[in-house]
């Protein structure tokens, strides 16, 4: 094989895995130190080694290790940005340009971990092995299925503009479900309805092959399952507004005996049947680059976080509608990165080796889609409160009954502000406000979807190799 049609795989995803996520380390490696993928998939033992791979490169801080989470939560008006770094700050204030290298890298590694996903899917079927199960053989296809589709998914509301901005017709991002075969090819960005319908497609397809769940902890919670992808469904069809699917797929998760509400807040990196779906990190495999979820979320008593993100006075606000709400109890005083003294959350305390589990799917959140579903389907509904009051009783607030709202639209506000408390610092505030048509900002009401820098700028650097992104750059940049 002629060395310009070896299709090179990083040592991150070749038979270097010795433990789910400890391939981190290899992942500054030079082409010249990489494996061909013939000799990559040669066995079960090293399509499973490959599998390992994508995980471990979903660690990486510019996918789920935590920058795309703590944009999504300081572009809406959970958090404030004081951190340092320019290219995040200039997200934060909506002067972010298509050179910036944090934009360019967020960009680069999302693909280069679906390249990974895709070798999976691709070549796995076609490994020589008579001890490689057929069940094991499409599961592990499945979850390649599974993590290109939560990548997907990330980068598209990244990128894109959501489902309600012209139901889904605006510009998506490019797709590529083949694995490279040497053969450099320029995919057009498509729609967003066109990326949705191949997220979509692989979580449906992977259904039926992903396991119901794994007897290690970690695995169950850090392997791609079938609830992980029916909450994946949940939170898509919520987005896109198709509330029967979105309360049926949250329901197949509550109803399964594999996932149950906490009791308390202390399930946090714990690997406990409220995970549906978490990156896992460890002490030794922590997502990397020194970075991590409580680097910017804790303050900077310690060298080791950067006291970037802390509380709103918005969010504050919210709490203290309702005395002694245990949510905000989860948090305490420190230095910001300005020096001032804020409130941070305490959801990952670890700054030495940043070894939290990055939170991707929580059985609450299935709790908020199915409720809101409900209610936008059918208005003010006893299940609706029933869902919400499992929520409330945890956080010690009082319940709701079915006269407490006197209209739909403010039963739904009111779920969306108990969303913002239940999963602030988690990544999901920025598109639960730009689907619900708000703005992203209270003091800036121009900042609603469909407006300009609401979204990334295509990396400068891509439309300067791609043909086919040509004149393809989002409005405003």
């Amino acid at each position: 094989m002629n060395r310009k049609n070896k299709i090179w795989i990083w040592l991150l995803v070749g038979v270097t895995c010795t433990s789910m996520f400890s391939c981190s380390k290899d992942l500054q490696q030079d082409p010249e130190q990489a494996i061909p993928s013939d000799d990559v998939f040669t066995s079960g033992a090293t399509s499973l080694s490959a599998l390992y791979g994508v995980y471990s490169r979903s660690q990486r801080p510019e996918v789920f290790g935590a920058q795309p989470q703590i944009i999504a939560d300081y572009m809406a008006d959970n958090a404030n940005y004081y951190g340092s770094v320019a290219g995040l700050s200039e997200i934060n204030t909506f002067t972010a340009t298509p050179a910036s290298s944090i934009v360019s890298e967020m960009w680069r590694i999302h693909y280069d971990a679906i390249m990974g996903a895709n070798m999976v899917v691709e070549k796995v079927p076609l490994v020589q092995d008579p001890t490689f199960s057929a069940t094991d053989r499409k599961m592990y296809v499945a979850e390649g299925k599974f993590m290109r589709s939560i990548l997907y998914f990330q980068l598209l509301n990244l990128f894109s503009q959501p489902y309600q901005v012209d139901k889904g017709a605006r510009p998506g991002i490019p797709i590529v479900t083949a694995a490279f075969d040497g053969n450099i090819t320029y995919p057009e960005r498509g729609t967003v309805n066109a990326a949705h319908a191949q997220i979509e497609k692989d979580l449906l397809d992977a259904i039926p092959d992903l396991s119901a769940t794994f007897s290690d902890a970690a695995l169950a919670r850090g392997r791609a399952t079938k609830g992980a992808a029916f909450a994946l469904l949940s939170r898509l069809y919520l987005y896109r507004e198709q509330w029967d699917k979105a309360a049926q797929y949250a329901d197949s998760v509550l109803e399964s005996p594999y996932y149950k509400l906490a009791g308390d807040y202390s399930f946090y990196d714990g690997n406990t049947m409220e995970d549906v779906f978490s990156i896992q990190n460890t002490d030794t495999d922590p997502p990397g680059g020194g970075l991590g979820w409580a680097y910017y979320y804790r303050p900077t008593a310690s060298t080791s976080a950067s006291g970037a993100c802390p509380f709103t006075a918005s969010l504050i606000t919210a709490f203290s509608e309702e005395a002694n709400d245990k949510r905000f109890l989860a948090s305490d005083e420190g230095n910001a990165g300005n020096n001032e003294k804020r409130r941070f959350t305490l959801k990952f305390p670890n700054i030495g080796t940043f070894k939290d589990n990055a939170p991707l799917i929580r059985v609450t959140e299935m709790y908020l889609n199915r409720a809101e579903a409900l209610v936008s389907q059918n208005g003010i509904n006893q299940e609706s409160i029933e869902l919400m009051n499992a929520l409330r009783r945890r956080a010690g607030l009082t319940e709701w009954d079915i006269n407490t709202f006197a209209t739909t639209d403010a039963f739904i506000t009111a779920i969306l502000n108990e969303r913002r408390k239940e999963l602030c610092f988690e990544g999901h505030r920025r598109m639960d406000i730009l689907r619900r048509g708000l703005a992203l900002r209270d003091n800036d009401p121009e900042k609603k979807a469909g407006a300009d820098k609401v979204i990334l700028p295509v990396p400068q650097r891509e439309i300067d190799v791609s043909p086919a992104l040509k004149g393809q750059q989002n409005p405003g940049y």
